[in-house]
C-alpha cells in the first residue's frame, strides 16, 4: 500500500506529532509498505524530496508549530505526489500542509484519513496578535472542519476527542487510534554508571526521590497548575524533588513561577533532553507526574508506564483512560490524594521500588511498534472500503 501522511513540521522537530509520523512512517515501511511524509522546511526555498520525505518551503510563524509552508509554493509538491501516486491521504495537521493534502484527496478522488492528536492545536495554536493571526487561525479551523467532514475515517488516541468532535464528523466513522511510541527504545535498560548519574544530577535528583514531568511547557499541559500543586504538598517531604523536562513558550514564565511560589529548591528545570535520553530519565525517577486535564493523549505518560514509571494523573484527563488504578498508576482529584499517594513512593525500598516498575511495565507487555502500526494498516484498509463503497453508491 502507498501512504501519503501530511503534518506541518517534521524532522528534526521532536513534538509530539513529529515523533507518532515518524515512528509510524518507519514501521509501515519495514512491514514492507511504500510512505511518502509531506512536511515543510523554514531553511529551504525549493521543494525538495529526501528518502521517503517530500519537503516545501516554509516561513517562521507565531503558531504551536514556529513555522508555517508558503502556499504559493506548496503547490509545486503536487507534481512529487502525482509521481508517487498515493492509496491513501493520511492528515495529522491542519495549517498549510493539512489543506494541502485535504485538496488533493478531493481533487484526485483518493481515500481519507484524518487523525485528531489535539483539539487545542486547533483552538489556541496560535499566539502574536493582529490580523495574520486571526487570518491563520482561521483557515485552519475551516481546513479542520473541512477535514472531518470529507474524511472517511476519523481517529483519534483520545477518546474524550472522539466524543466531542463526533457532531463535527455526521455519519463518518471514528474510532480510537494507537499513539505510536518508541517502545523497543523504552525498554532497553541501561546499567547503572556514569550515564544514569549524569541524568540524576541534570535532573537534580541525586539522592532524592525523582518525580517527573515530560512535554512541552505550553498551557495545554498544565504545568503552572502542576506547580501549585507541587507548592501545595507538605514541605516536610524534602526526599521529594519535580524534574520538568521539556522546553516551550511559558518556559520562562513557569521559572518565574517556581521562584514565586518558594519552590525552587524543590524543582528543577531541565530544558530539552535529546530524546535518547527521554527513557534514561523514566529509568531514574520514581513516579511520573502530571495536572493536564486536556483532552487531547500525551505520549510521555504512555512512554512512562511502558517504562515501567508508574504515573499520577488527574482523573478528568485523556490519558486517565490508561490507568490501572493502583497497578501502573493512580487517577486524583484533590492536593490530598497527591501528598497520600507521594509520601508513599517517598517510603519504597529500593528492592520495592524495582518490583513496583516491572508490574506497571507489565501493563503494557504485549505493546509493540510493530502492532501499532498494524492498527493503521487496518484503518487504511477500512478508509478505502468506505470510500470506495460510498463512490459505488453514488454512481
Amino acid at each position: 500500500m502507498k501512504i501519503a501522511i501530511f503534518t506541518e513540521t517534521y524532522l528534526p522537530q521532536t513534538s509530539a506529532v513529529e515523533t507518532q509520523v515518524l515512528l509510524l512512517a518507519q514501521s509501515l515501511i519495514r512491514l514492507g509498505h511504500e510512505v511518502l511524509v509531506v512536511s515543510t522546511d523554514v531553511e529551504s526555498e525549493e521543494c525538495y524530496l529526501e528518502q521517503h520525505t517530500l519537503f516545501g518551503p516554509a516561513k517562521p510563524s507565531d503558531t504551536i508549530y514556529g513555522q508555517t509552508g508558503q502556499r504559493t509554493k506548496l503547490n509545486r509538491l503536487k507534481e512529487f505526489i502525482d509521481d508517487f501516486d498515493p492509496d491513501v491521504i493520511h492528515l495529522f495537521t491542519f495549517c498549510s500542509v493539512g489543506g494541502l493534502g485535504l485538496k488533493y484527496a478531493l481533487s484526485h478522488d483518493l481515500p481519507l484519513i484524518t487523525t485528531v492528536q489535539s483539539t487545542h492545536d486547533i483552538s489556541e495554536g496560535f499566539y502574536g496578535r493582529g490580523l495574520r493571526r486571526l487570518l491563520g487561525k482561521r483557515l485552519c479551523q475551516s481546513t479542520y472542519r473541512k477535514a472531518l467532514a470529507f474524511s472517511d475515517l476519523v481517529t483519534s488516541p483520545s477518546q474524550k476527542i472522539l466524543r466531542n468532535i463526533r457532531p463535527l464528523c455526521k455519519h463518518r466513522q471514528l474510532t480510537v487510534s494507537p499513539l505510536c511510541i518508541d517502545t523497543e527504545q523504552l525498554r532497553e535498560k541501561a546499567p547503572e554508571g556514569e550515564k544514569t548519574e549524569e541524568i540524576r544530577r541534570r535532573l537534580g535528583i541525586a539522592g532524592k526521590t525523582g518525580v517527573l514531568f515530560v512535554g512541552t511547557l505550553g498551557k495545554d499541559n498544565g504545568v503552572d497548575a502542576l506547580l501549585d500543586r507541587w507548592a501545595a504538598l507538605s514541605k516536610s517531604q524534602n526526599k521529594l524533588h519535580l524534574a520538568v523536562v521539556g522546553t516551550g513558550p511559558q518556559f520562562d514564565e513557569l521559572k518565574n513561577k517556581a521562584n514565586l511560589l518558594g519552590i525552587s529548591s524543590r524543582v528543577t528545570f531541565a530544558g530539552e533532553v535529546p530524546r535518547e535520553k527521554i527513557p534514561l530519565c523514566y529509568q531514574v525517577c520514581s513516579a511520573f507526574f502530571s495536572a493536564s486535564e486536556s483532552d487531547a493523549m500525551k505520549a510521555a505518560p504512555l512512554e512512562a508506564i511502558v517504562s515501567g514509571l508508574p504515573v499520577i494523573l488527574p482523573k478528568n484527563s485523556a490519558c486517565a483512560e490508561l490507568l490501572v488504578d493502583g497497578v501502573n498508576g493512580f487517577a486524583y482529584d484533590s492536593e490530598t490524594d497527591i501528598e497520600k499517594i507521594l509520601r508513599n513512593f517517598a517510603s519504597l525500598s529500593p528492592e520495592k521500588e524495582a518490583a513496583m516498575k516491572k508490574l506497571v511495565a507489565r501493563t503494557m507487555g504485549d505493546l509493540t511498534l510493530e502492532e501499532q502500526a498494524k492498527s493503521f494498516l487496518s484503518f487504511y484498509a477500512l478508509t478505502q472500503k468506505h470510500h470506495y463503497k460510498t463512490a459505488e453508491k453514488l454512481e
